[in-house]
């Protein structure tokens, strides 16, 4: 007879590089069965030593070719539960999630509008504005003396983003008009892109998971230390409750009436003294980690709530949690600097790479070939 932690799952994308983190998650949990699907050969979670059921298959046509995979391995495997990380293909499942119905479980997924508006930043910034949600002023990018009138009476700095990208990828920062308008004729295309204001302040984010537009669960990060690239990936975040970030993702995940997992981006305004809607990520997230050791596994919570099973009793911790590189320096800095608060950290990339390293060493020795391949 099944335990409740005893289920087997299917990762349909495991191409994608948050399905990793997904992997070393459920692998918390030693009575699930875990199958990977993905369609390159060698993407860096076949290496991890948790990866024990790997399935490569070479996609053609897109993502009607990765849907009849999908469904074809589901077939053949029989999976309890099918876990998908990726932005694409959660939005493949949920526009052909009636073909599962008979066959498994899928985790729990959004509506198709929802998630149009989640995906897409200039389509979540008029839906902030309608449900008046707290948000930066937003303007579309269309060519035309409209267009030059209020980018204008915009407040500067001011970035300007892809409508659809992730981990900040083309983002650029202008502090007046005239520089602005110059750039966007000849580098970005009408209708692609956004301007939104730059807010004074600090990002804080919240991952979680829902039902309905209920939280099941959830967890609150506050960038202590940002990365490398200004706008990417932060190198140390705080996990922590905060009421403001909580009462302001609460409102729009309601309203929006979300289900599945999502990842939201805020921002603290210093002058509006108020927390702000930057954007929404209807997919994992490079912190999942960090949440797991902050006391929440939510691949894990996404399969039993496919299942319909119970909710374990949630217990979470205040923590810093800090990538590698950072966990290094301050380490080295404490040896000379003791007494410095700023170099405290609880939980570190380290850790996880320590226990499952070869994936770090196959990514460290394909960038320097890469490298070199480059020079040569």
């Amino acid at each position: 007879m099944a335990t409740p932690d005893q289920f087997s799952v299917l990762i349909p994308d495991g191409e994608d590089p948050q399905a990793l983190g997904v992997l070393r998650c459920l692998s918390q949990v030693k009575k699930i069965k875990i199958h990977i699907l993905s369609n390159k050969k060698r993407p860096l979670i076949r290496y991890s030593k948790y990866s024990k059921h790997f399935y490569y298959y070479k996609n053609e046509n897109g993502n009607d070719g990765q849907l009849a995979m999908i469904l074809d391995m589901v077939k053949k495997l029989k999976p309890e539960v099918v876990l998908p990380v990726s932005a694409n293909i959660i939005g493949v499942l949920t526009e052909n999630r009636e073909k599962f119905s008979q066959l498994t479980s899928l985790a729990l997924l959004p509506q198709k509008e929802a998630l149009e508006i989640a995906s897409n930043k200039w389509l979540l910034a008029e839906w902030l504005n309608k449900n008046q949600i707290p948000a930066p002023p937003t303007i579309l990018y269309q060519p035309g003396s409209n267009f030059e009138k209020l980018i204008s009476e915009i407040s500067y700095p001011v970035l300007i983003k892809p409508a659809v990208g992730t981990s900040g990828n083309g983002i650029e920062q202008f502090d007046d008009s005239e520089t602005l308008i110059s750039y966007c004729k000849t580098n970005v295309q009408p209708g692609k892109f956004i301007i939104q204001s730059f807010i004074n302040g600090y990002d804080i984010d919240c991952s979680a998971l829902c039902r309905n537009g209920e939280i099941v669960a959830f967890t609150i990060q506050k960038t202590f230390k940002e990365g490398p690239d200004r706008f990417g990936v932060a190198s140390g975040i705080e996990f922590l409750y905060d009421e403001g970030a909580y009462t302001t993702a609460k409102d729009l995940l309601k309203k929006l009436n979300w289900t599945g997992i999502v990842h939201i981006d805020m921002r603290y305004d210093e002058m509006a003294k108020q927390v702000k809607i930057i954007e929404m990520n209807p997919r994992y997230w490079g912190s999942l980690v960090g949440s797991l050791y902050a006391g929440i596994n939510f691949p894990y919570l996404a399969c039993i709530t496919a299942l319909n099973r119970d909710i374990p009793e949630i217990t979470t911790r205040p923590l810093r949690y800090v990538r590698g590189s950072l966990a290094t320096r301050m380490m080295l800095n404490r040896i000379f600097h003791k007494n410095r608060k700023d170099l405290h950290f609880d939980n570190s990339e380290i850790e996880t790479l320590l226990k499952d390293p070869f994936p770090r060493f196959v990514q460290t020795v394909t960038r320097v070939y890469s490298r070199f391949v480059h020079k040569r």
